[in-house]
């Protein structure tokens, strides 16, 4: 039985009783690279709200941002505000990988403790600039419990709006060696299921 790593998240159960209500995928031009295979299709939509943690890592005269991950609220419908009151799952990564993924969303909706865990294959620059994030392709590496996210294949990240980090040239200066960073975001996650 794998060994699951719970983010340290007050689980409060959301007025909202189901995950992915928008079922359509929307008519967004997709690169290429990050094109679902064939055999996959289109199960359902969340919005993500939250913000990708960075930490400052000085090692003798290199200065970079690594990553830490996302901690951030997943919701149905992008008119309900980012609240616990509508948020229907919460997306971080894993302390350690499973099966090489860390990616992981999860269910916070009562009698939905299913969530997905997922590992990075292709990323393209925002359309949008380069003030917001990548958008991504991810596989599913591990699946867990029952409901939303029990079938997971694949998850893209599209239509990222901010989440970057800071100049490199900041972490050393106006940032120490250590300091962790919080850049809000907004994205559209799109989840994929083998077709029947």
């Amino acid at each position: 039985m794998l060994n699951i790593f719970v983010n340290a998240y007050k689980q409060t159960y959301p007025v909202v009783k189901k995950i992915g209500t928008v079922t359509e995928q929307p008519n967004t031009e997709i690169p290429a690279n990050l094109t679902v295979p064939s055999g996959n299709c289109f199960k359902f939509l969340l919005y993500g709200c939250g913000d990708q943690i960075y930490q400052c890592v000085i090692s003798g005269n290199s200065h970079q941002w690594s990553a830490v991950g996302p901690d951030a609220y997943l919701v149905n419908n992008k008119k309900y505000p980012f609240t616990s009151k509508y948020e229907v799952g919460h997306h971080y990564w894993q302390k350690t990988p499973v099966n090489s993924g860390r990616i992981t969303w999860q269910s916070i909706v009562k009698g939905d403790n299913s969530l997905v865990i997922a590992k990075l294959i292709a990323q393209a620059a925002s359309p949008d600039g380069p003030q917001n994030i990548p958008w991504l392709i991810t596989k599913s590496t591990s699946n867990q419990g029952e409901e939303a996210f029990e079938d997971i294949t694949y998850v893209l990240r599209i239509n990222s709006k901010g989440g970057v980090a800071p100049p490199v040239t900041q972490c050393g200066t106006t940032y120490n060696n250590g300091t962790l960073y919080r850049s809000h975001y907004t994205t559209e996650y799109w989840f994929y299921t083998a077709s029947k």
